[in-house]
């Protein structure tokens, strides 16, 4: 087994014993970039455009980031299952339509607070890896996590960010195509799942 490939799997068990469901290796060029993934965060109107330091616009476009991938040859993907509590999944599957879910206040708490802590633990796992694959020499280390930063109740996108080394954007913030990604390596998640929610991020070592 090589130096890097030792380190993969290494860090692999890291991701895991730092919180996250599974962790896999794969090779840099698998990972897909679509630019009509950033279109849709623009198109329905996602409600963190430009209001979030960690999302478009203040993110590399897909064009940009294809460069910088270019220049990785290793990546691990992480995946967190997140299960959806008895109440989330009546009400998720039920007859209400999202509009209707969404101005249900106590339900639209439950589901931030339960997220948030979802959402900030796939972060402290991806900046914790990341930190550890710089630690072991490899210095463009960057990794990537999911959805908008959960870290700041608002962020202030006029000022500097608050919490820098925690802070990472979402893979599809910078155009990775999750949904194509997942199914080029074998961990395609199944849309609608009906008790749990997969969080996937990213960290691109070399």
């Amino acid at each position: 087994m090589s130096g890097i490939e030792k380190d993969l799997e290494e860090l692999s068990r890291l991701a895991v014993t730092l919180g996250a469901s599974r962790a896999r290796p794969v090779p840099a060029d698998f990972i897909v970039v679509d630019e009509r993934v950033q279109l849709k965060c623009r198109f329905p109107p996602c409600p963190f455009y430009g209001r979030n330091r960690m999302c478009p616009p203040f993110t590399p476009t897909a064009e940009e980031f294809r460069k910088y991938l270019a220049k990785y040859r290793h990546a691990l993907i992480v995946q967190l299952d997140v299960p959806l509590t008895e109440d989330v999944k009546r009400r998720i599957h039920g007859d209400s339509r999202l509009e209707e879910l969404f101005s249900d206040r106590e339900f639209s708490r439950t589901l931030m607070r339960e997220g948030r802590q979802a959402w900030r633990l796939l972060n402290q796992v991806i900046s914790g890896v990341e930190r550890e694959s710089f630690k072991r020499g490899y210095r463009f280390a960057v990794g990537f996590a999911a959805g908008s930063c959960p870290l700041c109740d608002e962020c202030d996108v006029t000022a500097p960010c608050k919490h820098p080394f925690e802070a990472r954007s979402s893979m599809e913030a910078v155009g990775i195509d999750v949904h194509g990604t997942l199914n080029k390596v074998g961990l395609g998640v199944e849309w609608g799942a009906r008790g749990t929610v997969t969080l996937t991020g990213l960290i691109l070592i070399d």
